[in-house]
């Protein structure tokens, strides 16, 4: 019996991996760098890598950094004293968004935090440098000019002039030869780009190479401690608690809340699960008669062969829902931004994990 339950789980386990693989979006695999071993991927030189009116560099992140003095740790670069560069640098005891544009020297603004996946842009439009974090601006800085350009490497999780790895991880790394716009941003910050776009100049997805798949700028892994992560795959998400939903038998789903305003800055708080079944259930944030975010997880691979995400919500604050199917090891996480009320989520292309 156990021999044979061992030969399930490991059926499950290479068909998990295999399913979010396939899957090629933001957290099917993606690089894990063991810092402060100095592990990077090196993408060859490239006048392409070099965009110079127009300019967008984003990522998704989950970082842990030391706490003590500046440790600047490098995301991604192509040799920050001529040409560009964004990481993680401790400013002020914050974990901080840090870019250098060749010729307009260096500047932070947004909170990373630590240990959390977090989708961080830095973007250029011949007038203004902006950081975004999960798609909220974050920093604006009035700039002008031309970028400067370099002829060294590009490298993720590195930079040839700043060879400090971070410790943590780095997903769907995707530089534009345009300025993409905040609502830009917001509508693909958890989507599959299924190929060319214009302005794309490189896709790394990181499911497990190190290939370019839209640009032909494919990289290499280089130096010690990189390598290549889903996450653990189980046969059920069990039952749903008082701060998870588990729908379907394999989406396990949790909610975060904030009202301060600073874009990164630590939740307030974890939803409560106040209603749940076996396919849809609801959170509350503030108090238990004040229910905030319906969701329901459908089955649909008989129509598109995906696993639908709803959502609806009676709320205008920030929150942050991420969705993990625990048996392919895939998750996708939604936001919805302050201000106007929540819009409802349709995803019908959510999880390519059939059956």
């Amino acid at each position: 019996m156990r021999s044979n339950f061992g030969r399930i789980l490991g059926i499950l386990l290479l068909g998990g991996l295999l399913a979010a693989s396939a899957q090629a979006q933001p957290f099917g695999a993606w690089a894990r760098f063991s810092g402060p071993t100095h592990g990077y991927i090196e993408i060859a030189a490239s006048p392409d890598l070099n965009p110079t009116g127009a300019f967008t560099i984003e990522a998704w992140v989950s970082i842990s950094n030391n706490t003590t003095g500046e440790d600047c740790r490098s995301i991604a670069g192509k040799n920050y004293t001529q040409a560009w560069w964004i990481g993680q640098c401790n400013v002020g005891g914050q974990p901080t968004l840090r870019s250098y544009l060749g010729g307009h020297g260096a500047k932070n603004g947004g909170i990373i935090p630590r240990g959390v996946w977090t989708h961080i842009t830095v973007t250029y439009d011949g007038a203004a440098r902006r950081h975004y974090i999960n798609g909220e601006l974050a920093a604006t800085f009035p700039e002008t000019g031309a970028l400067g350009t370099s002829t060294s490497p590009m490298r993720i999780g590195s930079d040839v002039s700043w060879q400090f790895s971070p410790t943590g991880s780095i997903d769907e790394v995707r530089l534009w030869n345009v300025a993409r716009s905040i609502s830009q941003l917001r509508d693909n910050i958890n989507v599959r780009i299924p190929g060319a776009q214009a302005g794309l100049v490189g896709l790394w997805r990181l499911d497990g190479s190190a290939l370019d798949s839209v640009g032909g700028h494919g990289g290499v892994v280089g130096g010690s401690g990189v390598n290549f992560f889903t996450f653990p795959v189980t046969i059920s998400c069990g039952s749903s608690t008082t701060a998870a939903l588990c729908l379907n038998d394999r989406f396990a789903i949790t909610t975060k809340w904030r009202t301060n305003a600073t874009p990164g800055t630590p939740t307030d708080g974890d939803g409560h699960v106040v209603v749940a079944g076996p396919n849809s259930g609801i959170f509350w944030f503030f108090s238990s008669d004040n229910w905030e975010v319906m969701v329901k997880a459908l089955n649909a691979c008989g129509l598109n062969s995906r696993y639908w995400i709803f959502s609806a919500a009676t709320t205008n604050v920030f929150y942050r829902m991420e969705v993990l199917d625990v048996r392919a090891g895939v998750q996708k996480i939604y936001f919805n931004y302050p201000g106007p009320p929540a819009p409802a989520v349709t995803d019908t292309d959510a999880f390519a994990t059939c059956p």
